[in-house]
C-alpha cells in the first residue's frame, strides 16, 4: 500500500510518499519520494492577512505537481493538511477550494490542536515509561507543545508564535507572555523532564551541533552556543558554511531563539530530536492506522 502526506506550512510545502512495510515491527514505511518547495505563504498571511496573486500562482503550480506525483506513483491514500498561514489568510479557504476545482486535490485547513495531535503521532513511539517530556514543534506560523507523563498526554497547546511570523513582526508581546506563563506553570514541579523537539529546522540544528558526535540528544548549553554563533553570521555565510537552503538560512537563528526561550522557561537541559518526525510523519502514521491496521 502506498500512502502520501502533504504538509502546507507557512515557510514551505512538502510531499512525502511511502510504501507500507509488512511484517516488520521496527519499520512501518519505506520512503519512496520526498519533495519540499519553498513557498513562504506566511509572509502574506501574517502581514497582509491574505495570500497574494504571486504566491497563489506558485502555490497552484506546486499543488498541480503534487497531484501529478500522487497519480504517477499510484498512491492509494493521502491526506493534505494546511496549517497556520492558510488558516489565518482571509482567502485561505477560497484558495483550497480552487485547488480542488482545478486539480481534484483535497486539502483540509486544520487548527492548532489538530496539528498538535498529528505531530504527537510522529513521536509517540519515542516516549519511555515513567519519564516526563515537553514536546516542542516550532513552525513558520505557530508553536505546538505538549506535556507527556509516563507515555500519557497530559496537556497540549498551540501559540501564534513561529519563525516567519516573528520575522514579519506579527507576534504580539501578550502572546509571548501567555506562552511563558503556560510553560512555567505546566512544567513546574515535574521532576527530570526532558524535551522532544520536531520540525525540519531543529533537526538541522541537531545535525550541526552533533556533527562530530554520536549523541542522540543535545543540551540547552549547546543550543545557546549555536545561537550565539549563528546570529553573528550573515545569511550567505550560513548557506555556505552550514550548508543550508536560503529559506532555512534566514530563519534558523529565529527558530533557535524560540526553542531556547522555551527550554529556559522550563529549565530543561536534555533535548532529543528524533529523525522522521513532524506533521507530515504524523499524517503518515494516521493514514497507517486508518487504512493498514483496520
Amino acid at each position: 500500500m502506498k500512502l502520501a502526506a502533504i504538509d502546507i506550512g507557512s515557510n514551505a510545502v512538502r510531499l512525502q510518499i511511502v510504501r507500507t512495510v509488512e511484517n516488520d515491527p521496527l519499520e512501518k514505511f519505506k520512503k519512496i519520494e520526498f519533495v519540499r518547495i519553498p513557498v513562504r505563504l506566511g509572509d502574506d498571511a501574517f502581514k497582509e492577512k491574505k495570500i497574494s496573486k504571486e504566491k497563489r500562482k506558485v502555490f497552484y503550480k506546486s499543488m498541480s505537481a503534487f497531484k501529478l506525483m500522487l497519480d504517477a506513483f499510484e498512491v492509494d491514500h493521502y491526506l493534505a493538511c494546511a496549517t497556520s498561514a492558510m488558516r489565518e489568510a482571509k482567502n485561505g479557504q477560497k484558495i483550497i477550494d480552487k485547488v480542488y476545482e482545478k486539480f481534484g486535490l483535497e486539502i483540509s485547513i486544520i487548527d492548532g490542536h489538530r496539528e498538535s495531535e498529528l505531530i504527537l503521532k510522529s513521536i509517540s513511539n519515542f516516549f519511555e515509561p515513567k519519564k516526563n517530556y515537553l514536546t516542542i514543534d516550532v513552525g513558520g506560523g505557530s508553536t505546538e507543545m505538549a506535556i507527556i507523563k509516563n507515555k500519557k498526554l497530559i496537556n497540549w497547546v498551540s501559540f501564534d508564535i513561529g519563525t516567519v511570523r516573528l520575522m514579519d513582526g506579527a507576534v504580539k508581546e501578550k502572546t509571548w507572555q501567555t506562552m511563558e506563563s503556560w510553560v512555567k506553570h505546566k512544567t513546574a514541579g515535574i521532576k527530570d523532564i526532558s524535551s522532544v523537539v520536531t520540525s525540519g529546522t531543529i533537526n538541522k540544528i541537531f545535525t550541526i551541533i552533533n556533527e562530530n558526535s554520536n549523541q542522540n540528544y543535545f543540551t540547552r548549553d549547546q543550543l545557546r552556543s549555536f545561537h550565539r554563533k549563528v546570529i553573528k553570521m550573515s545569511v550567505s555565510e550560513r548557506i555556505e558554511q552550514l550548508k543550508l537552503n536560503p529559506d532555512r538560512a534566514d530563519i534558523i537563528d529565529v527558530s533557535a531563539d524560540i526553542y531556547l526561550r522555551i527550554l529556559n522557561w522550563a529549565q530543561i537541559n536534555h533535548v532529543y530530536s528524533p529523525s522522521d518526525t513532524g506533521l507530515k510523519d504524523g499524517i503518515l502514521n494516521e493514514l497507517f492506522e486508518r487504512y493498514y491496521e483496520r
